[in-house]
């Protein structure tokens, strides 16, 4: 159980950098809600191909958390691969967004985000 709680705790951080509120003591639907909505704004963003290619991924990431909010409770080992995918898929974002716009003099995400 640790090591889900721990998942879902990435995964909460992780989404932060992309624009979403801190969530305190996240559920795996919340956190693929989350990411469902962050993707939406990034695919609306005009802000260029590297915006959009990260919506992919956050979307990606959503549909993992969906799956693995079907498993809880359930089969752990196979909600704890989905969250782990889902990390994954997020940390691949988050690389090519600074990838694309170099070093960030604000912080993590700070010029990586679209405006809302």
């Amino acid at each position: 159980m640790r090591r889900r709680d721990d998942l879902l705790a990435q995964l909460a951080s992780l989404l932060v950098y992309f624009g979403a509120d801190v969530l305190e003591d996240p559920g795996t639907g919340e956190l693929a809600r989350t990411a469902a909505a962050l993707a939406g704004e990034y695919r609306a963003s005009d802000r260029g191909e590297p915006i959009r290619a990260t919506a992919v991924l956050l979307q990606e990431a959503a549909a993992e958390l969906r799956t693995a909010d079907r498993f809880r409770g359930t089969l752990l080992p196979v909600a704890c691969r989905h969250l782990r995918c889902a990390v994954a898929l997020l940390v691949r974002a988050r690389a090519a967004l600074e990838a694309a716009s170099g070093p960030v003099a604000g912080g993590p995400g700070a010029r990586a985000v679209p405006a809302r």
